[in-house]
């Protein structure tokens, strides 16, 4: 019997080795986005004004400007889309910088953890419950599906504006929704806006990776296995005001990796000039 447990436990070592060495190749980062003090005071959110279906708009708890929502208690801002790219060669940075190469890199198919090879749900939804659309700001990855409810007892439209991902305006009749199939990655953010409801918009981003996350109520955010590569990524960091950085910010910030969870802590959010 001893024996037969000495071999059950030597036949264990390479399986638990290997999984120890595969750890070594991933990362997770985390942080929290807040807002930089040395610009001014936390920006406040001020109500809407309803031009049309004020009866709709008057059941929304929250119905206040989205441009910035900033935690008054903790500067944390919310709606605030980071992801991960590859650390570029010498010769794609100075492409970069020379604005030959036009894309950032991207991460190769055996860059991806095994668990995050494919999305965890063939689709991702935005809502108009009211007057303003749910979520305000919506990731997807390349081949995704993107639903676009109306749940409000009044019509709603939905005018989608991308360049990979076609130009699209459907109406939306109560209970309602429009589908736009198998997602293309962009580089820019996309924008859908409300006709009816002129101050209605709403952002979606497209990656070709799972490398990438929306920071909650507080600022928080967490990207988890991430590939060490060659011990370097770069982050990017962008609200729907700009990136973080102004213009500079197109080419991210190095970050120097290792295994296990990185905590960043608190990014001062830098407004472009």
């Amino acid at each position: 019997m001893r024996k037969l447990f000495t071999l059950g436990v030597l036949a264990l070592i390479p399986a638990v080795a290997a999984r120890a060495a595969d750890e070594d190749k991933w990362v997770t980062i985390k942080g929290k986005v807040v807002w930089d003090a040395a610009k001014g005071p936390v920006p406040k959110r001020t109500p809407v004004k309803a031009t049309k279906d004020e009866e709709v708009c008057a059941k929304d708890k929250d119905f206040n400007s989205e441009d910035w929502v900033v935690n008054p208690k903790t500067g944390g801002i919310q709606h605030v889309v980071v992801w991960l790219a590859p650390e570029p060669n010498a010769a794609d940075a100075a492409a970069l910088k020379a604005a030959k190469l036009k894309d950032f890199p991207s991460f190769k198919a055996g860059d991806i953890h095994p668990s995050l090879a494919k999305p965890a749900k063939n689709e991702v939804e935005i809502d108009q419950p009211c007057c303003r659309f749910i979520p305000h700001v919506v990731v997807a990855r390349t081949g995704q599906d993107m639903v676009i409810k109306n749940s409000a007892p009044v019509p709603h439209n939905a005018k989608w504006v991308s360049r990979n991902n076609d130009e699209i305006n459907p109406l939306l009749p109560s209970g309602g929704q429009h589908v736009v199939k198998s997602l293309k990655a962009e580089k820019f953010p996309i924008e859908i806006t409300c006709s009816i409801h002129p101050w209605m918009k709403a952002w979606v981003r497209v990656f070709d990776h799972p490398y990438f996350a929306v920071t909650d109520e507080d600022g928080n955010f967490e990207i988890k296995n991430a590939p060490i590569l060659d011990g370097k990524l770069r982050i990017f960091i962008w609200q729907e005001n700009g990136l973080h950085g102004g213009k500079e910010g197109r080419f991210g910030q190095t970050l120097e990796v290792k295994p296990g969870t990185m905590d960043l802590k608190e990014i001062k959010f830098k407004v472009g000039e």
